[in-house]
């Protein structure tokens, strides 16, 4: 893993904050948008517009790799963005995001096996397990709340969590060199197209009647939490390695629970703000 920099670490701070306002984007869309046809839209519509953004202000290019476009398009966007939707219809979000925060810890065991050269260190390792412990604590409240017996949903969650860290894995090796606007057009673009079908076929979104602030919320993470942040991941990626930007992961639940504080007036307790400054630890160790 690539020694972060300043640069990076800031890069890797506001990837944070914006995916963790996901939460609240996800939730105020669903409302009165079918999830698959959420995801579908969210995909479809960010790769249009850096579509449009490349046309623009074109750079250097490279020969597109549409095999490695597609896999990333089911395995980093179609498949997790799915399940996760899915499983949070009858699991906790609390629960959700402990399960999706195991990634980097899946993250690493496929680069030791994939990537010989970015093999974690035993203060990365350390630095991961710390802060997933960070997250324990951090969603403890809701963990105590969690139905039990929800184990399928649960399992849709964990496979979630392995296809994005196979994926980042895989991206590492198949788009080196790739520009990450390009990276990101391609995998969002493929994405929406395997998922269009399916919306069409079961929600039929032309009868659907959205509510203003979920046409909003679609906006919003459509071009923060996908078009822009995705560029950034795929920047990311390129410079500091698979360990490294797999923390974006931990730092998700640190601002979800602060846009909540900010926006929703949630009370922030004793636990949150311990499992925060764990969470906190655990980066900093891995990201050196």
């Amino acid at each position: 893993m690539g020694r972060m920099r300043v640069g990076d670490v800031f890069t890797l701070l506001m990837l944070g904050a914006i995916w963790g306002a996901s939460y609240l984007f996800f939730a105020l869309g669903v409302r009165t948008i079918p999830p698959l046809t959420f995801v579908t839209g969210r995909l479809l519509i960010a790769a249009a517009l850096l579509g449009l953004f490349r046309r623009i202000r074109p750079g250097a290019r490279v020969d597109p790799p549409w095999g490695a476009y597609l896999a990333m398009g089911l395995f980093n966007a179609a498949l997790p963005h799915t399940l996760i939707a899915w499983s949070e219809q009858t699991i906790p979000s609390g629960l959700a995001g402990v399960l999706v925060a195991t990634m980097p810890l899946w993250a690493a065991g496929f680069t030791a096996i994939g990537i010989r050269e970015e093999r974690p260190s035993r203060r990365q390792l350390a630095g991961l397990l710390l802060g997933f412990l960070g997250i324990l604590i951090l969603l403890f409240p809701d963990l105590r709340r969690a139905a039990h017996g929800h184990l399928i949903g649960e399992g849709a969650v964990v496979v979630a969590a392995l296809s994005y860290a196979a994926a980042t894995v895989y991206a590492r090796r198949a788009l080196r060199g790739v520009p990450p606007v390009d990276a990101a057009i391609g995998q969002l673009g493929w994405g929406g197209m395997l998922l269009l079908p399916f919306s069409l076929f079961l929600d039929r979104p032309w009868t659907l009647s959205p509510a203003p602030e979920s046409l909003a919320a679609l906006i919003l993470l459509t071009v923060l939490g996908t078009a822009i942040a995705y560029v950034m991941y795929y920047g990311l990626l390129q410079r500091v390695g698979v360990v490294g930007v797999s923390l974006v992961v931990y730092l998700n639940p640190i601002f979800a629970v602060l846009w909540g504080a900010v926006w929703l007036g949630e009370p922030l307790s004793g636990w949150l703000l311990g499992g925060m400054a764990l969470i906190l630890a655990g980066v900093f160790l891995a990201g050196r």
